[in-house]
Parts: structure tokens; C-alpha cells; sequence
């Protein structure tokens, strides 16, 4: 069969058909918009938080509009510091009404998220930029002028190692920036809304460890309170960190005298609704004080009870 018909075959249900008719009337839409002035970070994650999208969409969805389609710099690195002090940027984008940045970043527990510096909105939801993760950065002058937009590529990052930009004139233009154009109408399905829908990003929360030691049986108590909470709370997953560091797994961190009296372990939630929060953060609590004998005592083929 020839290649041309065969790239066709992931059209073949009429679920793959729909979904992929559904993408290019999305992406139709938003190549209006964001030709008419639109922010496309914002749209995008109107657009989330609408359930018209999914976020595994914006990658394909950021490459033909602001690459094929707009053709515009772009700068990616993996962060070699992590940064969560956003009041310049958002200031100076806030500011510098000439220049249209979108940052793409992979946020290791939220996913692929997008983000318009100048969006208060959008910095709360990622909470900080970690070390290590990919950013790319795709910039553009309200005047379709390159080489400015080249220079609000290096002044972005210039704000983000902590440093103070030269404003160029062309960053400011005289007249007001015009009202962002309403997000596409685009139908959410309940695929969409149950996965792909917006993935909110919780503080960190610290919880103190008042028993002698963290020790094999406060692992397991923390374990039986993650899961219940995981189970009951649907899409919901609870990040641990201990020293400034993600801990991937428990029993990998928290062996014998690692974690001693006093010691702080945070945690923070990711998920589409949050809620449950404070009573999780009084459960990991208790199961890191004396009582934590409590939360190991249930049938082992059923989880706990908690929320």
C-alpha cells in the first residue's frame, strides 16, 4: 500500500476521526486568534480548563502556529538554577505591551504547560521553574519586527538568571494593547474532561516529624494515607520533597535515621480539582508522630478509609 494511504490508518474509528477533526478546527480557530493579537498561552489554557483540549495537544498545536505559521525565534535550554520569584517578569511583560512571549515548559508532575509571562494567573499554577527541566521560549513583536522580538528573547532570560535588562523602545507601543479575542468554541468531550482537562498545582505544604526517627513504620503510615487520599480524590497525585529534592519513592529516602525529630518533609497535590488538603496535611502529620500505628491497622487488601 502506498506510504500516503497508510498515514492515513490512524483515521480508521470514528473516535480517532472525530478526535483529529476536533484538533484542526481547534488549531483553525486559534491561528485566527493569535494572528488578531491573542496571547496563545492564554487561550490554550482557557482552553484546558474548559476540557476542549488535552494537554498532550499543545506540543503539535504550539509547532504549527508559532512555528510553521508565524515563523518565530525561539530559545530552549534545560534551567540551570530553579526560579520562583516572578514579580520582574511579570511586571516587565506586563509593561512591554510591544512583545508577545509564550513559554513552553515541562513541568516534571504537572506535564507540558503554557505560559504567558505576563499572566499573574499562569506563574501561579506552575509555582516555579525547576532545575534541570526544559523551557522554550518563542517570542514575537506586535510589529512583526525580528530582530525586536530576538531582543525580547534576551531580555527574558536575562529577568529569569536575576539580571537587569536594556528596554528597547520597540518593547512599548503607544496604543493600548487590544482585548484578547474570546477562545474558540470548541464542545469538551468527557475523554477530555476526565484527562486532559487543567492540572492544578497546590503550595507546598511541610509537614514536621515528632516522632524519634521517620523510620520504617512511619513509611508505611505515610503510604496508607497517600493512597487513600490518591483513591479517593480521582486524578489527584501527592508530590513528596525532602531537602529541596522530589523523592520518587519512599523507602528510598526515609530509611532508618535519615529523617530524625524535627525534621520538615513537604508535599505538595497535583490534580484537575483539588480538595481534601488540610485533613491530608493533619493525616501525614500523625502518621509522622508516635500515632502512627493507627494508620497501619486495616485489612491489607482494602485501602483506608480516610477522606
Amino acid at each position: 500500500m502506498p506510504e500516503s494511504m497508510t498515514d492515513l490508518s490512524s483515521l480508521g474509528t470514528r473516535d480517532s476521526f472525530n478526535r483529529t477533526l476536533r484538533h484542526i478546527v481547534n488549531v483553525t480557530a486559534l491561528v485566527d486568534a493569535v494572528t488578531k493579537g491573542a496571547s496563545l498561552a492564554d487561550v490554550l489554557n482557557n482552553m484546558l480548563e474548559q476540557g476542549s483540549i488535552e494537554r498532550s495537544q499543545i506540543p503539535p498545536i504550539v509547532s504549527v502556529i508559532l512555528v510553521n505559521k508565524l515563523n518565530l525565534p525561539f530559545r530552549s535550554q534545560n534551567l540551570e538554577a530553579s526560579v520562583t520569584d516572578f514579580q520582574k517578569l511579570v511586571e516587565r511583560f506586563q509593561k512591554w505591551n510591544g512583545l508577545s512571549l509564550t513559554l513552553i515548559y515541562h513541568h516534571p508532575n504537572v506535564g507540558v504547560t503554557a505560559v504567558n509571562p505576563a499572566n499573574v494567573g499562569h506563574w501561579e499554577s506552575v509555582h516555579e521553574l525547576k532545575k534541570n527541566e526544559l523551557l522554550i521560549v518563542y517570542s514575537r513583536s506586535k510589529k512583526d519586527d525580528r530582530a525586536v522580538a530576538e531582543k525580547g528573547l534576551n531580555a527574558f532570560f536575562e529577568l529569569l538568571e536575576g539580571k537587569e535588562p536594556a528596554e528597547d523602545p520597540a518593547f512599548i507601543i503607544a496604543e493600548a494593547r487590544p482585548a484578547t479575542p474570546p477562545p474558540p468554541k470548541a464542545q469538551p468531550t468527557a475523554a477530555a474532561a476526565a484527562s486532559g482537562g487543567r492540572r492544578n498545582l497546590t503550595p507546598k505544604y511541610s509537614v514536621q516529624v515528632t516522632n524519634e526517627l521517620f523510620h520504617n513504620g512511619n513509611v508505611e503510615a505515610w503510604k496508607n494515607v497517600i493512597e487513600s487520599f490518591q483513591e479517593k480524590m480521582e486524578g489527584c497525585e501527592v508530590i513528596v520533597y525532602h531537602e529541596g529534592e522530589l523523592i520518587q519513592d519512599l523507602n528510598s529516602l526515609f530509611k532508618w535515621g535519615k529523617v530524625k525529630h524535627g525534621g520538615l518533609i513537604f508535599f505538595q497535590v497535583a490534580g484537575p480539582q483539588i480538595k481534601g488538603v488540610s485533613r491530608l496535611q493533619k493525616y501525614l502529620h500523625e502518621a509522622a508522630s508516635p500515632r502512627f500505628e493507627a494508620f497501619l491497622k486495616h485489612d491489607v487488601n482494602k485501602v483506608l478509609n480516610l477522606f
